[in-house]
């Protein structure tokens, strides 16, 4: 569970309209992440049989799914600034639970 789920959740419990930014941006940053895995898996299985003009995809794939993870980082951050424009406190959510600290 990603750690910023219960602030969602209370976008959800409130209908506020940023819950729809968290929610795509969640996704196209997982989705990024797992196709960064994947590439960075394939890749030197290209390099090792040289496919040739494969390094060249495989580069621009790794980029897309850089591109990805920086728009789902990106949305989720503008979930944060319209939850905090509807009067949520954000940074309960974020605050570490451990030994009273």
């Amino acid at each position: 569970m990603q750690p910023d789920y219960p602030l969602y959740e209370e976008m959800v419990r409130r209908g506020s309209r940023g819950r729809w930014f968290w929610r795509i941006g969640s996704w196209l940053y997982s989705a990024g992440l797992l196709g960064m895995v994947l590439v960075l898996a394939i890749w030197p299985v290209a390099v090792f049989f040289k496919f040739g003009r494969a390094g060249v995809s495989y580069a621009a794939a790794l980029l897309a799914m850089a591109g990805l993870v920086a728009l789902g980082s990106y949305l989720r951050k503008v979930s944060y600034r319209i939850a905090l424009g509807e009067g949520m406190d954000i940074a309960q959510y974020f605050e570490k639970s451990g030994n009273g600290k």
